[in-house]
């Protein structure tokens, strides 16, 4: 007669996926959320497509994210059933004014769009992340109010920043309507569904967060590339 607690048997390992086609991810290292009987299990960072099991939620790794330089804002993606195949890398471009530009390129490093961070001043109109696919209307989600003429949004973003001095921008913008810089740092900000749209209409990306306050993404236009998306989804988790 056995005496003490039964062993657990141990959980299958989480296999890769496909990334081609995906229509909801996250960027994170959590291959198994925490719960009240069991710690976290985490593997490599990676983008993850989520799967409901027998004991729960899963991650299951699609694209390896890799950063040579931790103080550098550059980072290769590999396909995660074969670390050697590249899907994508993205790196800033330097120069330009009004925010920061990122270059994103294939495997064979042409270029597939850019990823924008939108300069302090505009971000009373429009959330801080958006892209750029050529051939395609820019990817952007403006806040609710920011529509009409430009002297009815100049109108509308003065009254949201309140009466602050242009040089306060940055924090009043993050305080009053982001609840932070959306930088990925985690220490101000409160997460909140955002909807980027292609033109004024057409819904081309959709963002949540889970349970555990890691930020889901669900690509909508099926003309988006997702390598763009990945590159966004990456630079908000900093």
């Amino acid at each position: 007669m056995a005496f003490g607690r039964q062993r657990r048997a141990p959980e299958p390992p989480v296999e890769p996926v496909s990334w081609e086609g995906i229509r909801k991810f996250v960027v994170s290292d959590v291959e198994q959320p925490a719960t009240f009987r069991r710690k976290a299990v985490t593997g490599p960072r990676a983008v993850r497509v989520p799967a409901v099991v027998p004991k729960g939620q899963r991650f299951d790794p699609a694209v390896l994210v890799v950063q040579a330089d931790p103080e550098v804002k550059a980072y290769e993606l590999y396909d995660a059933r074969d670390s050697r195949t590249p899907v994508c890398a993205l790196a800033p471009v330097t120069g330009g004014r009004g925010g920061e530009r990122y270059r994103v390129t294939d495997g064979q490093g042409q270029e597939i769009g850019t990823v924008h961070r939108t300069g302090a001043t505009k971000r009373t109109i429009q959330h801080t992340w958006w892209l750029r696919q050529p051939g395609h209307p820019d990817v952007i989600a403006r806040y609710h109010w920011a529509k009409g003429s430009a002297k009815d949004i100049a109108a509308r973003g003065k009254a949201a920043a309140g009466r602050q001095a242009e040089s306060l921008a940055n924090s009043v913008v993050d305080s009053l309507l982001l609840g932070g810089d959306d930088s990925g740092d985690g220490s101000r900000y409160v997460h909140k569904p955002v909807t980027w749209r292609a033109g004024e209409e057409e819904v081309a990306l959709e963002s949540d967060h889970t349970d555990f306050g890691v930020r889901t993404y669900m690509p909508k236009a099926d003309w988006l590339d997702l390598r763009l998306v990945f590159a966004l989804a990456v630079l908000r988790a900093g």
